[in-house]
């Protein structure tokens, strides 16, 4: 079996990738963003998912070099925007 090269997945994770995506990739367990898709956005639900596949793959292979790389159960998290505009209201005044 042949395996894809550690730098092709990367390459392959930043190509998912954007400066302005809303979802990015966390460990379930530690909150932890794994490498190589730490500080990585992606535009959409599903470039995330595959970001993860890839992540996984990639860190699954490095575990065959290193088997003290650390298991992570990524999940795809959705960064919340803040509101457009908030209204601050005083106490006693009409919401």
């Amino acid at each position: 079996m042949i395996e894809t090269p550690l730098t092709d997945i990367r390459s392959y994770i930043e190509s998912l990738s954007s400066d302005s995506g809303e979802y990015y990739l966390v460990c379930a367990r530690t909150g932890e963003q794994p490498v190589p898709a730490a500080g990585c956005r992606f535009d959409s639900r599903e470039q995330a998912r595959a970001g993860a596949r890839a992540t996984e793959q990639y860190r699954a292979q490095l575990r065959q070099y290193d088997p003290r790389v650390a298991c992570h159960d990524i999940i795809v998290c959705q960064a919340h925007a803040p509101p457009e505009r908030a209204t601050v209201v005083r106490r006693g005044e009409p919401a």
